[in-house]
């Protein structure tokens, strides 16, 4: 069977989510909203963990790791918070959204990577910067440094983050398609 691609997220409520969408759409329809590759409403999602290559055998032995990593992480209360890009608002290759409190992502990120090198997997050079991506500066575009200082705020719609995803990502001409493969369960 051939190697899956995965990652470690968080799925978004349903109230955050359409929060995240209203933002979205008022960005895509302003000035240089269309230099952006926008994502799609269903693939909303805070990542946590980028694998890559996973072969279906390694899958058991990565939430046992994962889990065992975050098992004293208690379920928390997350919310929107706001606009930004990356790697500077001036010249944003991402426009995202942050996320608030930033301290639970941060340190259930940090409890995921810690089971992911358990697992056998190399450790992530990049820091963890929580955040949920609402689209990517299109190859070749110039970034529109008022779209990401635009006045568009995502409503205040908290939800309950109570597990955690590893999703299989597919690739396809229109874009990737995620499938969530388990859950683990933080603690009440």
């Amino acid at each position: 069977m051939a190697a899956l691609r995965t990652f470690f997220a968080i799925e978004l409520g349903r109230g955050a989510r359409h929060s995240a969408l209203a933002v979205l759409e008022a960005l895509r329809d302003r000035p240089g909203g269309d230099a952006l590759r926008w994502v799609r409403p269903e693939s909303l999602h805070v990542t946590l963990r980028f694998l890559g290559a996973t072969e279906p055998s390694q899958v058991p032995e990565l939430l046992d790791a994962v889990g065992a990593a975050v098992a004293g992480q208690a379920s928390f209360e997350l919310g929107l918070g706001p606009l930004s890009g990356f790697p500077s608002p001036r010249r944003p290759r991402v426009v995202a959204l942050g996320l608030e409190p930033e301290a639970p992502v941060a340190a259930l990120a940090a409890a995921v990577e810690d089971g992911a090198r358990a697992a056998g997997w190399p450790a992530e050079e990049r820091p963890f910067r929580p955040h949920l991506t609402l689209g990517r500066l299109r190859r070749g575009r110039k970034p529109s440094a008022d779209l990401v200082t635009a006045s568009v705020t995502p409503a205040r719609e908290a939800w309950e983050v109570r597990d955690v995803v590893l999703f299989q990502s597919q690739l396809s001409p229109g874009g990737a398609r995620y499938a969530p493969l388990a859950r683990i369960p933080l603690h009440p």
